[in-house]
């Protein structure tokens, strides 16, 4: 369920950065999107059951970044009929690729505000939420070509952090130390 949902922004983010040479004064392409996705088979820490992922996605994007917002549920019901719910609102921007031909790197920074995580009991209490601003840089090697410069992953780290983010601070381990019991209860 996780690498699903962040392949789903991941994917957006990277089509937002890479997509134009226009203007930055000028938006290059907005879109919305209400989607739903599932229910299909899933597992989320070792718990065997079903996924549903909904949501509503608004951006603009432009030659020197790309703003993407929305409102996001993931419900992850067991076999065993338990349920939680992972929710994620706001705005995240990414600036356009810096390309360092010497260094041979593509760097892109990511800034997300709002609510980037939050875990339910579905229709109940929360177990864990992140919020706040954090800020991710991540480095890919630069292919040479500026029409494609994204290469190979190289690294990702934190630059800046504000609010709460337990989940994130604890490598994403407290995600399935919150949920598990709530799953297997």
């Amino acid at each position: 369920m996780r690498g699903k949902l962040t392949t789903l922004v991941i994917a957006l983010l990277c089509a937002c950065a890479l997509a134009s040479q226009a203007s930055a004064s000028r938006p290059v392409e907005h879109f919305v999107d209400h989607f739903t996705d599932g229910p299909f088979p899933d597992e989320v820490c070792g718990v065997e059951g079903t996924t549903v992922v909904m949501g509503n996605a608004v951006g603009t994007i432009r030659a020197d970044s790309a703003t993407f917002s929305g409102t996001f549920w993931t419900i992850f019901t067991a076999e065993n009929g338990n349920s939680i719910t992972v929710f994620a609102a706001g705005p995240v921007m990414e600036t356009a690729p810096v390309i360092d031909e010497e260094a041979g790197t593509v760097t892109f920074r990511t800034v997300f505000t709002g609510i980037p995580e939050k875990l339910s009991v579905t229709n109940g209490r929360t177990l864990l939420r992140d919020a706040g601003t954090v800020t991710f840089v991540d480095v890919f090697e630069y292919t040479g070509d500026p029409d494609n410069p994204v290469g190979d992953f190289i690294e990702s780290h934190l630059e800046d952090l504000h609010g709460p983010h337990p989940d994130l601070l604890s490598d994403f381990e407290a995600f399935c130390d919150v949920i598990e019991p709530v799953l297997n209860g």
